[in-house]
C-alpha cells in the first residue's frame, strides 16, 4: 500500500516539538465559546444527548418491539451516525481485549503502523490512516485511526489487519 508522508501523520506533527496549535488546525471562536460547558452538560443531561440503544427488545417475541429497535436504530444511524448500545450480549472481557489490541497497535512505532496504511488515492480506503483534510468549516481534523471494512464480507480485506500486536 501507497504511504503517507510520515510528517503528514497526526502523531509526527504533535511530536514534532510543535509549541502551539497550528491555526488550520483550530477550531472557530463561535464553535469554542461553550466547549467547557461540554462535560458539564453531560454529566447534568444537557445539551446534545448521543442516543442510547436498548438491544434487549431484540430477543423479544413481540415483533413490535423488535421493530421499535430497528427504527432506533435507524434514526439514531441517520440523525447522529453513532449511538450506545445497551444489553448487546458481548462480553465485557472481549470489549476489554479490543481497547488493549488498539491501544497497542497506536503504540507501536510510526514505521510499523506505516506497513498497514491505507491508499485513498487508489480507492483502499481500510487500514492505518490519517485524516489531515479540511471539515465543513474549514479546519482540518486531526486524527490517526485504523479503519476496517467488515461488512458486506466480500469486502472484508484480512491482509491489511496488523500481525502485530499479535493479539489485534
Amino acid at each position: 500500500m501507497a504511504a503517507v508522508a510520515k510528517s503528514a501523520r497526526v502523531e509526527s506533527l504533535a511530536g514534532s516539538g510543535l509549541v502551539a496549535i497550528p491555526s488550520e488546525y483550530i477550531r472557530p471562536e463561535s464553535e469554542r465559546l461553550n466547549i467547557v460547558d461540554i462535560f458539564k452538560d453531560e454529566k447534568n443531561e444537557e445539551g446534545p444527548q448521543i442516543p442510547i440503544v436498548d438491544f434487549r427488545g431484540l430477543e423479544s417475541e413481540d415483533k413490535s418491539e423488535r421493530e421499535r429497535v430497528y427504527e432506533e436504530v435507524k434514526r439514531a444511524a441517520m440523525e447522529w451516525g453513532v449511538m450506545q448500545v445497551m444489553n448487546h450480549g458481548i462480553d465485557a472481557g472481549v470489549i476489554e481485549e479490543l481497547k488493549v489490541a488498539g491501544e497497542s497497535f497506536f503504540a507501536l512505532p510510526i514505521e510499523e503502523k506505516e506497513r498497514y496504511a491505507n491508499d485513498q488515492a487508489s480507492g483502499k480506503i481500510d487500514g492505518y490512516g490519517s485524516k489531515l483534510a479540511n471539515n465543513a468549516s474549514g479546519q482540518r481534523e486531526w486524527e490517526d485511526y485504523f479503519f476496517h471494512l467488515l461488512y458486506p464480507e466480500e469486502k472484508r480485506n484480512m491482509s491489511v489487519w496488523p500481525r502485530t500486536p499479535s493479539n489485534y
